[in-house]
């Protein structure tokens, strides 16, 4: 049965849930063209080539924290620079700060909801971002916009940090589910009439740098029981990792209509009118780098152990165009 059975005044009513999330398409994905040497799980192939510390990374910082080495740290850096070169175009880069105060968080939604999957830092009651989402869309709180700018489109790279607390021993291996990892958001400010075509927007920019990757993946709708509480809208782009046989959710594209505004007192004043109206905010993850960093070795493994990094991303490798135990 899909979804889950919750009980209302003694009636037993099953609510839409995982499940019932519609694949919108897929692209890349035939499973018999994957071989052998390609269905070796990441952390072993990353042990294997000295990439992938998981070890010491748990010494230093405690389970579900990990540490890139060498290469592996090259490519993870690769990533987010290849993210941001990606979308410069047309977004304004950002480094905000990596730790924001309670109404940062309470404007987005993540609190009072989720106070028990972050990081809070009691002396000085500042939070660790749980997504560059979270002070991006502060940037313009208790503001009001010029509709001449709108949209507005704003990326940044940061670290984010989640405890993770309802996930304790579910898909904890490896880089499936980390305490802290990188990650390129872009978020735009629209009129209500600017939102759909930007929610479109954001996901192609998304996606097709996943495909360009190399990478197989799909497009998944999200049904009501499986959203956001603050999203009208979520689309999810999962990438299929063959070392694990997983298709591992790596963005979350979402619009969330005036929620997030209206916490944020974030508005516009539209030309020739009186008064002012309430933005929409939109957001995705541009690349998230722990499942793709994943999936790419995993899929780019070669019979001989080594790995072909993509095209795409040879500018940002100091000429290593190919890395494993065989290559000289």
């Amino acid at each position: 049965m899909a979804g889950s059975p919750r009980l209302f005044r003694g009636l037993c009513v099953v609510l839409p849930g995982e499940e019932d999330n519609v694949v919108l398409r897929t692209h890349g994905f035939d499973a018999s063209n994957y071989g052998t040497h390609q269905r070796k799980a990441h952390w072993d192939i990353g042990t294997e080539l000295g990439i992938l510390d998981i070890e010491r990374g748990t010494k230093l910082s405690g389970s579900m924290f990990v540490m890139y080495r060498g290469f592996g740290a090259t490519l993870a850096r690769a990533l987010v620079q290849l993210a941001l070169d990606r979308n410069a175009d047309a977004y304004e880069e950002i480094r905000p700060p990596t730790l924001v105060k309670t109404e940062t968080m309470i404007s987005t939604g993540h609190l009072p909801k989720f106070a028990d999957e972050a990081y809070h830092l009691e002396r000085d009651d500042l939070w660790a971002i749980p997504t560059a989402e979270v002070p991006l869309t502060s940037l313009a709180r208790d503001e009001i916009l010029d509709e001449a700018i709108l949209p507005m489109r704003l990326m940044a790279h940061t670290s984010c940090f989640r405890r993770e607390a309802g996930s304790a021993g579910r898909d904890t291996r490896g880089l499936l589910r980390v305490h802290e990892f990188d990650k390129v958001e872009i978020l735009a400010y629209t009129t209500p009439e600017q939102s759909a075509a930007m929610h479109e927007e954001i996901l192609h920019r998304a996606e097709t740098l996943i495909g360009d990757l190399g990478l197989a993946y799909r497009i998944v709708d999200l049904c009501t029981g499986d959203i956001g509480g603050p999203s009208k809208r979520t689309w999810d782009i999962e990438v299929y990792a063959p070392g694990v046989d997983r298709w591992l959710e790596c963005s979350s594209v979402s619009w969330f209509g005036d929620y997030q505004a209206r916490r944020a007192n974030i508005r516009y004043r539209p030309a020739g009118q009186k008064g002012t109206q309430v933005v929409h905010t939109l957001n995705g993850s541009a690349l998230a780098v722990p499942r793709v960093w994943a999936a790419l070795v995993e899929t780019h493994r070669q019979p001989d152990g080594s790995i072909v990094m993509p095209e795409v991303l040879h500018p940002y490798l100091r000429g290593v165009q190919r890395f494993g135990p065989s290559v000289q």
